[in-house]
């Protein structure tokens, strides 16, 4: 067999899987034109007798038969896009009431015991649309799931339920669990802040173990329940830097006194992060008492802090401004470079590097 034939077999071969690159990709172009269509034509299916019931006209009977009339993967897609729409909690009861009967909510809500996460996660979405007390031990149960996209959408059913065991659950997990995760909980504990504040304030206590209490005092953060973050600030001279770090962020959002004060400790600590998070902690309070402390801090041996303390002085008025001009000329030459950079930023500049 000579070189020229096996060369020629061997470029047929190449342009042969070229020929079927090519083809599946127009082939998969072409089914996913071919399913937005069909999404596009459901979407405009529901919204007719979604907008009549939403404006009075019209019976949520009709959007129910809408629903059960297309594909049940296609119809929790619907439901999932009605709840986004942010519809008022009695609609949203009443939609929910009228679902929990339909034979196609229940075969999805009974894929929660499914070996396939991605069944598993179908059922904990369709109880963010359907979910109420009744459904509490499954809403446990997919809140302990060991996939993160289930946990993250269960999460979701925590305002509808309304259980403070379950937001207890939650929170005693949260250190545990993957960071995006955590994120999500952080809002669905927010929007149901009436039962997580009591909750939240029983594991705010210094004997907890520090990477828990670090998760919690950001909860609290992201909360901004006052009681939580007066409860965050007794812990601002906690042994492990991470807590005080967590405690010096939370504290820009507890406007009362007692705050600047603890933030003026903060600000000499002997970790750097804490030291710049209470720098940017004042300068968002606004606590133009901080303004020699500050100056002070322009001459830090970390350039972060003394970014965070220039761009704090900039956020205080005429009298921080004064003293971040008079800074210029200090004697530390990367406090002078410092205070001349902040110096020259506009004040649209100020506020969107104060806020990073």
């Amino acid at each position: 067999m000579s070189a020229t034939f096996v060369l020629a077999v061997v470029g047929l071969g190449q342009a042969a899987f070229f020929v079927l690159v090519v083809v599946l990709l127009l082939f998969n172009r072409a089914r996913q034109k071919a399913h937005a269509r069909r999404e596009e034509r459901m979407v405009m299916r529901v919204s007719e007798p979604l907008h009549k019931w939403l404006v009075g006209v019209g019976p949520v009977d009709d959007v129910t038969a809408t629903l059960r009339a297309i594909a049940p993967e296609m119809a929790l897609e619907q439901s999932a896009l009605i709840v986004a729409l942010r519809i008022p909690p009695r609609e949203l009861d009443e939609l929910a009431g009228a679902l929990r009967g339909e034979a196609w909510v229940r075969a999805i809500l009974g894929r929660a015991g499914s070996r396939f996460w991605w069944r598993r996660l179908e059922a904990a979405r369709m109880l963010s649309v359907v979910g109420g007390e009744g459904e509490r031990p499954l809403l446990r149960s997919l809140l302990q799931d060991p996939h993160p996209a289930v946990q993250t959408a269960a999460s979701t059913c925590l305002a509808r339920v309304g259980d403070a065991d379950l937001v207890s659950l939650v929170v005693d997990q949260l250190p545990d669990r993957p960071v995006v995760v955590r994120l999500y909980q952080f809002g669905a504990l927010k929007e149901s802040w009436r039962l997580t504040t009591p909750v939240l304030l029983e594991h705010l206590r210094r004997e907890a173990p520090p990477h828990k209490l670090e998760v919690w005092v950001n909860l609290a953060e992201a909360i901004g329940s006052a009681d939580c973050l007066a409860e965050s600030l007794r812990l601002r001279g906690h042994a492990d830097a991470t807590v005080r770090l967590a405690v010096a962020k939370a504290l820009k959002k507890y406007f009362h006194p007692e705050a600047a004060a603890a933030l003026l400790v903060l600000l000499v600590d002997d970790d750097w992060r804490v030291r710049g998070q209470a720098a940017r902690a004042l300068g968002t309070l606004g606590a133009e008492e901080a303004v020699p402390a500050l100056v002070d801090a322009m001459r830090d041996r970390s350039w972060w802090v003394r970014f965070r303390a220039g761009l704090a002085l900039a956020q205080l008025g005429e009298r921080g401004r004064g003293a971040l001009r008079e800074a210029r000329g200090m004697s530390d030459r990367y406090g002078r470079e410092m205070a001349a950079m902040i110096g020259g930023l506009s004040e649209g500049g100020i506020v969107e590097l104060a806020e990073a």
